[in-house]
């Protein structure tokens, strides 16, 4: 598998088309940047876009999978002509002749028949092979290790940006403030120059559990703004209703904030300020499941070093 192959093969047959970039994508339902994305090495095409990409661009799967034109198998010729004429001429009773020709001629299109369901069966099981191989080179590209945080930083601005979620931080200046992990999960607190912040929210890549590759983490989700102070400390479910993952964050609390405050299912949970940033970062898998659906942010208590409650306004 190519990746610089299929990236150039899928903008030759766009250009070819007279497709733009946003045309091709509006036609596959993703974004222009993912196309650009796919044309410039920078990603490769999701298991869910190969089909729509390869009928846009009037390619094969097998072809976009390669990264070049294929020719179509010959079928086996047919063979048996011969034998029969040989056996006309040796045969002196008609209905032998023909009785051996039309013997010869089901042998000869069930060894068609046979070779063909054979050669469609290996191309299926390569199409099979390098469907794997790709899905493992997508989760690869897709994924991240945890050490790396330019790539961290890169790859969660293009999830907020490809999702038209909108932000306020500069990508180009995005990096990684501080991570926090929990089992199969990782939380990210980011901010560029001009102190904008942002979390995302990361599961360990299960296909690459055994691997060697096995410290790789996707991203599910996050938060594309997080105000300054208290207005931004908040809570948020990155799990189900049954199984909650509660991910609590918030940046440039003010300095009286020594811990917060969150309910769980019938329970208080307490974390503490990182008394250097400024910031709070944890996360909680709950044992119960929630009572009712959080389809937004809920807020979270943040206290001071005697334990009294501050304001939500306190800045």
């Amino acid at each position: 598998m190519d990746a610089k192959a299929t990236g150039a093969l899928i903008a030759q047959r766009r250009k070819q088309r007279a497709l733009s970039q946003a045309e091709l994508a509006e036609q596959i339902h993703v974004t222009d940047k993912a196309v650009s994305r796919w044309e410039t090495c920078r990603g490769m095409p999701g298991l869910d876009s190969l089909e729509p990409l390869s009928k846009a661009l009037g390619l094969s799967v097998s072809e976009l999978l390669s990264g070049r034109e294929l020719t179509q198998e010959e079928l086996p010729k047919a063979a048996g002509g011969q034998i029969m004429e040989n056996m006309k001429r040796e045969l002196t009773w008609k209905w032998l002749a023909w009785a051996a020709m039309a013997a010869v001629m089901v042998l000869a299109l069930w060894a068609a028949a046979v070779l063909h369901a054979q050669a469609q069966r290996e191309r299926e099981l390569t199409e099979l092979a390098e469907r794997e191989r790709w899905e493992r080179y997508a989760h690869y590209t897709g994924s991240v290790n945890p050490n790396e945080e330019a790539y961290i930083a890169e790859a969660t601005a293009d999830y907020f940006q490809e999702r038209g979620m909108k932000t306020r931080f500069n990508p180009k200046s995005l990096r990684v403030r501080e991570k926090i992990f929990l089992e199969d999960y990782m939380a990210v607190l980011l901010s560029d120059r001009e102190g904008e912040w942002c979390m995302s929210f990361w599961q360990k890549d299960t296909v690459y559990r055994e691997s060697e590759n096995r410290n790789r983490y996707c991203i599910l989700g996050g938060r594309s703004r997080i105000d300054p102070g208290t207005r931004g400390l908040a809570k948020w479910n990155f799990g189900t209703r049954e199984q909650p993952v509660i991910v609590v964050s918030g940046a440039e609390l003010p300095e009286e904030a020594c811990f917060y405050e969150c309910d769980g299912n019938g329970y208080m949970v307490k974390s503490w300020v990182d008394p250097d940033l400024r910031t709070a970062l944890d996360i909680f898998i709950e044992a119960l499941p929630m009572s009712v659906e959080q389809p937004n942010p809920m807020g979270v208590y943040l206290c001071g070093a005697d334990g009294s409650y501050l304001p939500r306004d306190l800045e």
